[in-house]
């Protein structure tokens, strides 16, 4: 999180007020929407005034596109001109940003703000084509797109946006791109609902930095300002991807998506998971199948993106490719047509993962079975393909059976004796330990860490903890870099999924959450240890592990059962 310290207040002297809507303005090649939910990026890191100084920056000129931004749904703004009492619709031109109109105090995740937002843009600034960006927070299928610090941290589910765009007549006028500056939102499901409103989808199957998109992209407008969504969307890639930088420890990526050729996708995965349904079928009421365990082993080992460590890993939203590539040995020919489908979907896409992505992803039930009656209801209502959605129920029903199941992941773990038979895990978990076995410790303090994510450069780790009595996961990066780990910052968990880390600053109160073991029951409950505050900056440093310390195995078997074996 860079930006923010960067604004000046030459910046902020340019954002200029005028009292009245300007007469319509001639048609432009481009009316580009930015529907600016702040929330906490704004409030806490100033993120949203970054990227408002980003566009003011890139020297888009007014003749070649309206650029129409909302601003709201934050509890302040840090920067003099944007008031956080209501909602503004502002107009960008040639290095100013002018108030055009208030909307009162309106709730950013009301399917009506965001109508209004539209309807009011595309009458005002008439264009030759027409974009929308939403920018904050995205959760999914699942969870949605951003919360609206005002009002209870609200946000938009994927019908509550599809009401939004058929309200404000986008089936007739349809968008040429639609984007999300925002977490997980390159799914098939938002695909689906969003490919009667628009041509092209721009946006990320895995988290995103904190800074997000750089919106210098709009300069290439002045050179091309008739280029179409898919030419854009390839331009707003890679200044993303250059931005960061491929060799960043940050998890990046990025899809241009032809919304047209999205419906094939949904089918091909159908016709996949009726067929993997028939592995379910041969079981009994307590006991999974065979054909269970072998579509369960290949769900634990599929690309998901948003995972965190056991206490909170619910997102469950994987890549499609992968996910086909998984059962492509006993399903060939339905993997096929899915992977075939993604690419004549898939128009561009650029990351830095540590295997091949496919550009699209979508909800399939793992880590998130606490929640999982409340998931799938959710899912059904999006009405998606009926034999994928009857897959997840069928596979859910599985994961809450307790069979026997091979190990799916085996991690060497420290324990630290707590009383008889109770031990606490922590340490690094992984499956090889250098020799001289060093434990991490943050200040001090030691924890664990759990493997969450892997990019081309770095293995990310998070660290269950609760700073200034709000539950997170502290990131931890590994790579050539920062071979003893970095610590990234901190992410909420509390709400929809965090775009970039909360830095980790000097007088916050820490404290880790432990995993604890009955080794007489071998059962597993969460204890949170002493709190401490941060007197200088976080930093993770390994010491010999003390001789009274034991080493064991933390097994997890397909169904994400787990389990715990002293050596």
């Amino acid at each position: 999180m860079q930006k923010y310290i960067l604004i000046s207040i030459t910046v902020i002297i340019l954002l200029a007020f005028t009292a009245a809507i300007p007469a319509a303005p001639d048609t432009k090649p481009y009316t580009i929407m930015i529907y600016m939910n702040g929330s906490d990026l704004e409030s806490d890191f100033g993120l949203a005034t970054g990227d408002l100084a980003e566009m003011l920056d890139s020297g888009i000129k007014s003749q070649n596109a309206n650029i129409i931004i909302l601003t709201g749904g934050t509890n302040r703004w840090l920067n003099d001109a944007i008031p956080e009492t209501e909602c503004i619709i502002w107009h960008l031109s040639d290095g100013w940003i002018n108030e055009i109109k208030s909307m009162s105090k309106v709730n950013m995740g009301s399917p009506e703000t965001l109508r209004d937002f539209i309807k009011f843009s595309m009458a005002q600034y008439p264009a030759e084509k027409y974009g929308l960006i939403m920018w904050d927070h995205g959760g999914g299928s699942i969870a949605g797109f951003g919360h609206d610090e005002k009002f209870n941290d609200d946000a938009l589910t994927l019908l509550d946006m599809k009401q939004a765009f058929e309200e404000a007549g986008l089936r007739k006028q349809k968008l040429e791109f639609l984007g999300f500056d925002a977490c997980l939102m390159a799914t098939v499901e938002m695909a689906i609902l969003a490919s009667d409103y628009a041509n092209v989808l721009i946006a990320s199957e895995d988290l995103e930095p904190g800074e997000g998109w750089d919106y210098n992209f709009l300069s290439v407008l002045n050179d091309t300002p008739q280029m179409d969504g898919f030419a854009l969307g390839k331009v707003i890639v890679d200044t993303f991807i250059d931005f960061f930088g491929q060799d960043s420890d940050e998890t990046l990526a990025l899809s241009v998506v032809d919304l047209a050729k999205v419906k094939p996708v949904m089918e091909a995965m159908g016709n996949l998971m009726e067929k993997a349904s028939a592995e379910i079928q041969n079981q009994t009421i307590s006991i999974p199948s065979r054909g269970f365990h072998r579509l369960a082993e290949r769900r634990a080992i599929t690309k998901t993106f948003g995972e965190g460590s056991p206490r909170d890993n619910y997102a469950d939203m994987v890549d499609i490719g992968d996910m086909a590539v998984m059962l492509q040995d006993f399903l060939p020919q339905e993997a096929q047509a899915v992977l075939q489908a993604l690419e004549h979907c898939v128009v561009y896409n650029r990351h830095n993962s540590d295997i091949d992505l496919w550009g699209l992803s979508t909800f399939y039930i793992y880590g998130g079975k606490s929640q999982g009656d409340y998931s799938l209801k959710i899912y059904a209502a999006l009405g998606m393909d009926e034999n994928y959605t009857q897959y997840l129920h069928e596979f859910f029903q599985g994961l809450q059976r307790r069979g026997n199941s091979s190990i799916a992941h085996k991690e060497l773990v420290l324990l630290k004796p707590v009383s008889k038979n109770i031990y606490r895990t922590v340490g690094l978990l992984q499956t090889d330990i250098p020799n001289d076995y060093l434990w991490p410790k943050i200040n001090g303090h030691p924890v664990v860490l759990f493997p969450i994510n892997t990019t081309a450069n770095a293995r990310i780790y998070a660290i269950p903890a609760q700073i200034n009595n709000r539950d997170v996961n502290i990131i931890v990066a590994f790579s050539s870099k920062h071979p003893q780990g970095k610590i990234l910052g901190s992410r909420n968990v509390e709400r929809v999924f965090q775009k970039g880390h909360d830095p980790i600053l000097i007088g916050d109160k820490i404290a880790i959450y432990y995993p604890e073991w009955d080794m007489s029951n071998n059962s597993e409950t969460w204890n949170k240890g002493i709190v401490f505050t941060i007197k200088n900056s976080p930093y993770l440093a390994w010491e010999q592990a003390p001789a009274k310390y034991e080493l064991g195995y933390r097994l997890t078997d397909a169904c994400g059962i787990v389990t715990l074996q002293k050596l």
